[in-house]
Formats: C-alpha cells, structure tokens, sequence
C-alpha cells in the first residue's frame, strides 16, 4: 500500500476512534499534528532527514487531504491517541495502534 494512502487510511480511521472510555472531540491542530506525523515517520522510514523537505512535504499533505482534515475536526478521539501518535515508531502503528 502507498505510504500516501497509509495516511489517509490512518486520518480517516480517526472517525471509527469513538470509544466507550472517553475522550473528545478532535480538534484542526489535532488532525494536523497526526498528518504531520504520519508525513514525517514516512520520510524517515523513506531514509529521508532534512527538515525542509519535511516542511513541504506536509505542506503538501495539507492540500492533498484538505477534504480529510476537515471532516477529521470534531470526530471522536481517544484520550491517549496524541500521545501514541507522537510516540509511534511507524506509520502502521499509528493506524493500527493509536486511532483505533
């Protein structure tokens, strides 16, 4: 699958995240800093380090999956999402692990 649409996978799977232990609402800085995220594990698993080509990258991220982001604002969002996504190691674990 292409990194690309593991993100996109990972965003859109923020909507099925409602869970019965609480949280709340995914705010915009919220669904950027997971598409951030999800842009920068990428680059690194891609053996890429410079910083701005991070930055464009995820000023690229933004405007391809601008529809996405949107409509990530004000879904469902675990409490400990945030912290697993700045944690994760991988862009899978990110879709598998922390927006589940």
């Amino acid at each position: 699958m292409p990194r690309r649409t593991i993100a996109l996978v990972a965003l859109l799977s923020l909507f099925s995240s409602a869970t019965a232990c609480g949280g709340g609402r995914a705010t915009r800085e919220d669904c950027r800093q997971i598409l951030d995220r999800l842009v920068d594990l990428e680059l690194q698993e891609r053996g890429f380090r410079d910083p701005a080509l991070a930055a464009r990258w995820r000023a690229q991220a933004e405007a391809a999956h601008a529809a996405e982001l949107a409509a990530c604002e004000g879904q469902r969002i675990p409490r400990t999402a945030l912290a697993c996504v700045q944690a994760a190691a991988s862009s899978e674990e990110i879709s598998h692990r922390c927006l589940r």
